[in-house]
């Protein structure tokens, strides 16, 4: 008898549960206030898909700002401030307050290029030591051909071409229309003598023949104006 009475009410219980409709997660109970579009899509399969696609895309942009580059930051630099050159047998390269090494030359036009102080006549040098290939060389060179100009016979600019011969300067003479006392240096016999070891250099030599500054690199019209200024005493 009580086994009979165990097993009805056993099988009353299972009727009634199986009867129940199916409880949703406390996460995804009915709220009554959501809007019944937005209830339809979070049941359909497409909101399930939305939301996987929407939390990739989020992913992707966090990624992307872990990596991206730092534009708040310096640009990087698209020509180098000094170029690197190999003369054998470099000295040490003069300092302010010594004397410049002397040299005879000779320019693109066969005219005989003295340094040294009884040849100067008075007048300071800008020595500069380039190369044609020289990208950061080539982007002061119109700098350097106005500051010549708005010198004059103040200062005497005289560039040098570390390892070149001739004909190659006097190439990219002609293609960019410089117009002052240019050197080729094929033997690196001057630029030895001057310790260059990274192009564009540039040595401002009183009318003395003491070096008075010293500047590797690329200047810019400002650096350029400055120095020529205190070479000149303008």
């Amino acid at each position: 008898m009580r086994d009979d009475m165990s097993d009805e009410l056993l099988e009353e219980t299972s009727a009634d549960v199986s009867d129940l409709p199916d409880a949703e997660p406390a996460s995804r109970a009915d709220d009554p206030d959501e809007p019944a579009w937005r209830a339809g899509i979070r049941g359909s399969r497409f909101g399930q898909v939305a939301v996987l696609i929407v939390a990739a895309f989020a992913i992707a942009i966090a990624a992307w700002w872990a990596v991206k580059p730092d534009d708040a930051g310096p640009a990087q630099a698209e020509i180098a401030v000094v170029t690197e050159v190999d003369v054998a047998g470099a000295d040490r390269a003069p300092v302010v307050g010594q004397r410049a090494p002397g040299f005879t030359a000779t320019d693109l036009d066969s005219q005989e290029v003295v340094l040294d102080a009884d040849a100067m006549e008075g007048r300071p040098v800008w020595l500069m030591f380039v190369a044609t290939w020289c990208t950061g060389c080539r982007t002061e060179m119109p700098d350097v051909q106005a500051a010549a100009a708005e010198y004059g016979d103040d200062v005497e600019v005289i560039v040098v071409y570390v390892g070149e011969d001739a004909a190659a300067v006097s190439a990219y003479s002609e293609r960019v229309g410089n117009d002052f006392t240019q050197v080729p240096d094929r033997s690196q016999a001057i630029s030895a003598a001057y310790g260059i070891m990274g192009v564009p250099s540039h040595f401002f030599i009183g009318a003395d023949g003491v070096v008075q500054q010293v500047q590797v690199g690329l200047l810019t019209p400002a650096q350029m104006d400055e120095s020529l200024r205190a070479l000149t005493g303008a």
